[in-house]
């Protein structure tokens, strides 16, 4: 049986049968039971950072490659081809399978009456995003995103300060992300991956829409697509946008730079800016007319502490809190990656809002 996430949503008949689960549910010292989809990079990333955060049990793991999920798979974690195979209870997902079939496996799993954190992008349609997230919310489900800077330090934190008023009202905002090496060809495929705009970018773009609090209105790209070219992909991306309240944004994207996985924001306002890294420990740099000086943090890998805080606000969401990041989220970063890639193929500016901030066909 489908436990709604209010006892209301399923009518007088069902609250009798429904309240003591829906009590178990919002216990706290009961965790959230979770599957994680997908046994590659991310996904066993995220079956790390299960074991290291608060609220949460990891149950099972899920891939159809056979051996996948074994070789994962902590000791005593159940193992299966895929969710209908799912021999343990479950309350919520974390879909970390490849791109294309995000989609798909949220709506499986929401069908299932899970919870889900779903990897970005979420999928290559916005509108079906949305969608996916309007049939969770009446479902009674979760659907939350993995843009796991949003609970990363550094960026906690400089958020913090934006709202206090430590650098006054942003004026411009500064994204990279910098690969440490070329992704295989087969992944980089924008069938698969949506491009670099869109594997790398919607973070860079929703991190834009998270501090300056407005959508991204316009955006111009280029790049250089390098040993990518034959797939229709770009080893680097360089994009200019602006808000619908005016702000510059600048991203840059790079598939490798041969040392590590580097990510930068910096943000720019009338009394300061905020530098931040996201690379190893984290870092993040508060400067103004006193000087440039360092924010002190927690020892341990940012996004390892990342993702293990992301699982803990996911667990929270479950439990009826508001989620990091939501579908509306996915689908407004998506637009914007999309965007940067259109730019970058055929050249000048494209609108993603029109002057009185209609979205704008494709």
């Amino acid at each position: 049986m489908v436990i709604s996430k209010t006892p209301y949503e399923q009518g007088a008949e069902a609250t009798r049968i429904d309240m003591t689960a829906y009590a178990t549910r919002l216990d706290r010292s009961n965790p959230i039971r979770l599957a994680v989809v997908g046994a590659g990079r991310m996904g066993r990333r995220h079956i790390a950072a299960a074991g290291q955060a608060a609220g949460v049990e990891l149950v099972a793991v899920c891939d159809p490659v056979p051996g996948a999920a074994e070789a994962a798979a902590p000791p005593g974690v159940a193992t299966a081809p895929g969710l209908d195979a799912l021999g343990e209870p479950v309350d919520a997902v974390v879909i970390a399978a490849p791109t294309p079939f995000h989609t798909s496996l949220a709506e499986q799993a929401i069908g299932m009456g899970f919870d889900v954190l779903s990897e970005k992008p979420v999928g290559f349609d916005a509108v079906a995003i949305e969608r996916l997230g309007e049939r969770a919310a009446g479902a009674g489900r979760v659907l939350a995103v993995g843009f796991w800077r949003r609970t990363a330090w550094p960026y906690v934190e400089a958020r913090r300060l934006v709202a206090e008023g430590a650098i006054g009202t942003p004026t411009f905002l500064r994204s990279s992300q910098w690969d440490a090496d070329l992704p295989p060809l087969a992944f980089a495929d924008p069938e698969v991956s949506g491009g670099v705009e869109v594997d790398c970018g919607v973070h860079e773009a929703d991190l834009a829409r998270w501090f300056l609090g407005c959508e991204i209105a316009q955006v111009s790209a280029t790049g250089t697509p390098g040993a990518l070219a034959e797939v229709g992909d770009a080893e680097t991306c360089a994009a200019l946008a602006v808000t619908t309240a005016g702000q510059a944004v600048a991203i840059d994207l790079g598939r490798t730079c041969g040392y590590d996985d580097d990510v930068r924001t910096e943000i720019l306002g009338p009394g300061g800016a905020l530098l931040i890294d996201a690379r190893g420990r984290g870092g993040l740099r508060h400067g103004d007319r006193y000087g440039l000086r360092d924010v002190p943090g927690p020892d341990g890998d940012v996004l390892e502490l990342a993702l293990a805080a992301q699982l803990e606000r996911f667990a929270e969401a479950c439990r009826g809190a508001e989620p990091h990041a939501t579908a509306t989220d996915a689908a407004r970063a998506l637009e914007a990656g999309q965007a940067m890639r259109r730019s970058r193929l055929a050249g000048g500016a494209v609108q993603i809002l029109g002057s009185h901030g209609n979205r704008e066909p494709v």
